[in-house]
């Protein structure tokens, strides 16, 4: 069998998508984001003394902790060919729910709430994608309005606060072994998206889908649970970043998280996912996210407005993205 007729025939592809993803998605261009971030701790420590230490290391982590549990979902989302713009929707909503019963409900029944919320709303993502085949784009973009909105009609628009709940806070507030638990969850979800994507039958099932699913399919790849799985575990890192960042600032704002699918989109474009699908990595993910914190930390030493640092993480996005992007176009 020849290398060309080798490439069309669906079994090799299935057997050999995810090496094959993660060797030509990931490699290089994971090596080129951890030169970023040398870059910038490098520049950080010369610049400012207290930039290298560990108290501002914390710091960083535990600000950029819930983008990337966010981006870790969002990168497998992507990796399948789709994406997932509800998160922000579903993070508010989550949450409220899990205020409404913050008067009576103990705090097992509060923080279970915000998590099956997400999960079931990520499970309705995937079903309308997966299931009915719909645009993921316009599903998403119409679950995240419905979120919101409903956010707000529960709430009366009324911000609830589990100060009583000390359960509740120590999930933004506490520290498992020394790590503050934002941190500390980042760290396990990072692990369990290296688990998945690296496994022998859902890693390359994952990337299969993606990179061609037609291919996967006529394998006997099952490419909607699939989609149903990564959308499912999307809307619980929503849900859970919720919870994060409502026991961090202490309240629960229904008008919150505006914004948040966008910052996470970009963190999980420039780890390196392709919006065409097939591509992507957990380690490039994760270096992404810390390349923006680094940079929003410098950015805040440094006195720059709000407003500019978005200009400036925006270019830096582009400027790590655009040479990998170029080399990915079909030129015939």
């Amino acid at each position: 069998m020849s290398d060309i007729q080798k490439t069309h025939n669906p079994a090799v592809f299935v057997r050999g998508g995810s090496r094959l993803a993660r060797a030509f998605g990931s490699g290089g261009g994971d090596l080129s984001r951890l030169f970023v971030l040398i870059a910038l701790l490098v520049s950080g420590a010369l610049l400012f003394p207290g930039f290298a230490s560990p108290g501002n290391a914390m710091v960083i982590l535990t600000s950029v902790a819930g983008v990337g549990i966010l981006a870790l979902g969002m990168t497998m989302v992507i990796i399948t060919g789709e994406i997932d713009l509800s998160v922000a929707g579903i993070a508010v909503l989550s949450t409220v729910i899990g205020g409404v019963l913050l008067p009576g409900g103990s705090p097992a029944m509060v923080i279970g709430a915000v998590l099956l919320t997400g999960l079931v709303l990520g499970l309705i993502n995937g079903i309308l994608v997966a299931a009915l085949r719909l645009s993921s784009l316009i599903v998403t973009l119409a679950t995240m309005g419905i979120a919101s909105a409903l956010a707000n009609i529960i709430s009366r628009g009324q911000a609830s606060y589990p100060n009583a709940m000390p359960e509740f806070l120590w999930f933004g507030r506490g520290a498992i072994a020394g790590l503050p638990v934002p941190v500390a969850l980042f760290l396990l979800a990072a692990a369990v998206a290296l688990v998945l994507t690296g496994s022998a039958s859902f890693g390359r099932r994952l990337y299969a889908t993606g990179g061609n699913a037609r291919a996967a399919e006529l394998s006997g790849v099952q490419t909607w649970k699939v989609r149903l799985t990564v959308f499912a575990l999307s809307g619980l890192a929503a849900a859970l970043v919720g919870l994060i960042e409502s026991a961090r600032l202490g309240y629960i704002n229904p008008a919150g998280f505006v914004g948040l699918e966008l910052k996470v989109l970009a963190v999980a474009v420039l780890g390196g996912a392709a919006l065409s699908g097939g591509v992507g990595s957990v380690r490039g993910a994760v270096l992404a996210t810390l390349i923006i914190g680094c940079i929003n930390n410098l950015l805040n030493q440094a006195g720059v407005s709000f407003y500019m640092q978005q200009v400036v993480t925006g270019l830096v996005i582009l400027a790590v993205v655009a040479p990998g992007f170029s080399k990915r176009i079909d030129v015939r």
